[in-house]
């Protein structure tokens, strides 16, 4: 999948301003306030430049670097096997990134993280989701929607052909959704695959999700 130069466009017109959000994920990296006041400079330096990749190549290797140590990657960035994605989303804010292309990942550089909930998704369905995952740990929160898209592409990489986004259409029902998934829990534990403490911690909440969209 690809994305318009209308969407890099989209991307690259609003990102100077730096969160409190991105602020704090950029020093959780251990980066410096002054890595950080650099890191907006660079986002001001290339606004107007609306080509991702040539934004990049128009830096210097040590702001490439700052870039880097922003979105925390391990590797050097390297421009030319980037996709306009990969690309688009260094010049925007940590914790701000965006699954351009719908195809259920977000690609930073070379690499690609699950989105969840969908960039496409209603923002009441997002704002329901941070209400049932409010103050639980990654570990309390079930992951039959987080996974979605992985599972329903096995034995696929991104950019195959076949690639499936189960969240693609936005007309997705996700009360719908949460309904199955509470009706598969219940047959889990009905039948002996699932312990009474997972399916406590399941109903929990898909019930609060539950309530949350209504």
């Amino acid at each position: 999948m690809t994305i318009s130069s209308q969407s890099a466009r989209d991307l690259t017109a609003n990102i100077t301003a730096l969160s409190d959000k991105s602020v704090a994920l950029m020093h959780q990296r251990s980066m410096s306030d002054e890595a950080v006041t650099t890191f907006q400079n660079i986002l001001q330096k290339v606004q107007e430049i609306h080509d991702p990749k040539a934004a990049l190549r128009s830096l210097s290797a040590e702001e490439l670097d700052v870039v880097r140590q922003a979105h925390s990657l391990a590797e050097s960035i390297n421009i030319s096997v980037l996709s306009d994605e990969g690309a688009a989303n260094l010049l925007n804010a940590p914790g701000h990134t965006k699954d351009l292309n719908n195809d259920g990942l977000t690609t930073i550089g070379e690499g690609n993280m699950l989105t969840f909930p969908p960039d496409n998704a209603p923002a009441s369905f997002k704002a329901a989701w941070e209400e049932a995952s409010d103050g639980l740990s990654t570990m309390d929160i079930p992951t039959h929607m987080i996974f979605a898209v992985g599972l329903a592409n096995i034995g696929r990489e991104p950019g195959d052909l076949n690639w499936v986004n189960p969240y693609a259409s936005p007309d997705y029902d996700y009360g719908a959704a949460v309904s199955e998934i509470i009706e598969s829990v219940e047959y889990q534990y009905n039948h002996n695959m699932m312990s009474f403490e997972q399916y406590q911690k399941n109903m929990s909440f898909y019930n609060t999700l539950t309530e949350a969209l209504a």
